[in-house]
């Protein structure tokens, strides 16, 4: 196998949010934004959690303890939307309803958190920011078995976030950070529980983006692909010491032909990242990642149309929920709180496991 190393120079910018903010609370309801509607194409995407493939989980060491989430979609096994490549913004089905266990994090039983979308929730992947996959409208509930928990996301003057319900009660405000972070502080229990499913679906959402880049990345690269079979790209490696910051973090692609010496259907692919961190709206990772994800079976389905070819399926799918598989993939949100670079471990969650995802053209354009 030939190998060659593609040499990319990158200025990044550094952007970093500050660190988990303390809430604000007592106003109900504020005006949402509007979200960016402008888009030259559209996908349905559909990604299922396999009942047989190796269960989707994600992991943190916490206070010298591994505590682990497991993630199931309900008994139709969808996790549907539509994606929209050239504005970023995906929204997520009303109907959706997702099963998160994660008995580790409660002094109490155990007892799984069900996350249902209420109202679609629309996502614009903004720049610059870590947290650029939070929701800018959507209503949610999240239930323990007891207890209930709706959210509406919503902005005022310019800072997201989102109001919250217990049970019916006063609705109160949170920004994004604050909810981002609320998991993990002296709390209400049922807002924090809230604050962990939403985390999850974040991740989710973020392994949306990446896959969908990952394909774009492909058919980018297709002939250095057929050319040498591994291309490496530099990222910034955020080290987390006093100093300036080396960049010697790195993802690598390799490909694997099924047969036919073309890049396409049925063929397999893996990206390797070290310490990887990219600044930039199009970047494929977010936070600090390491880590590796297998990426099998690509769906590649084109047609003619206006004299060009556009995609009408595509992603990976083995079947059974299969095609896409996480094997210890550490993302970790960097916060700057005006000291040498640091990691909150609460904010580090390593992902394993598989799922299947497949983008489907619609009609609306």
């Amino acid at each position: 196998m030939k190998v060659r190393l593609r040499v990319v120079h990158i200025l990044i910018r550094v952007f970093l949010m500050a660190g988990i903010a303390l809430w604000s609370c007592g106003e109900e309801h504020p005006d949402r934004e509007q979200a960016e509607t402008e888009s030259t194409g559209a996908y349905r995407f559909d990604l299922q959690a396999g009942q047989s493939a190796p269960v989707l989980t994600f992991s943190q060491i916490f206070n010298g303890q591994k505590r682990f989430i497991e993630v199931r979609d309900d008994s139709r096994g969808q996790f549907t939307g539509t994606y929209e490549p050239d504005s970023g913004r995906i929204v997520l089905d009303k109907g959706i309803v997702l099963i998160v266990s994660s008995p580790d994090f409660w002094d109490e039983a155990p007892g799984d958190l069900t996350f249902s979308v209420e109202e679609d929730i629309e996502i614009v992947r903004d720049f610059s920011a870590f947290r650029t996959t939070f929701p800018r409208i959507g209503t949610f509930a999240v239930t323990d078995g007891f207890d209930t928990v709706r959210g509406t996301f919503a902005g005022i003057t310019g800072e997201r976030g989102v109001n919250l319900s217990v049970n019916g009660s006063r609705w109160t405000f949170f920004r994004e950070a604050a909810f981002a972070g609320l998991y993990g502080v002296e709390a209400d229990v049922r807002e924090r529980k809230a604050s962990l499913a939403f985390i999850v679906v974040n991740l989710l959402v973020r392994q949306i983006y990446f896959v969908a880049r990952t394909v774009d990345l492909i058919h980018e690269h297709e002939q250095d692909l057929l050319d040498e079979e591994i291309l490496t790209f530099p990222c910034s490696d955020l080290s987390f010491s006093s100093g300036p910051s080396p960049e010697t973090g790195s993802r690598t692609l390799t490909w694997f032909d099924e047969g036919d010496d073309q890049v396409g259907a049925g063929d397999s692919f893996r990206w390797d990242v070290l310490s990887c961190w990219e600044g930039d709206r199009d970047g494929l990772v977010e936070g600090l990642v390491s880590g590796r994800v297998d990426l099998s079976s690509m769906v590649d389905a084109r047609m003619r149309r206006n004299g060009g070819e556009i995609f009408t399926r595509f992603g990976f799918d083995q079947g059974g929920g299969a095609g896409v598989r996480f094997t210890d993939l550490a993302v970790t949100e960097v916060q700057d709180e005006g000291r040498p670079l640091a990691a909150d471990e609460s904010r580090t969650f390593t992902l394993n496991g598989e799922f299947s995802l497949v983008f489907s053209k619609t009609d609306r354009d």
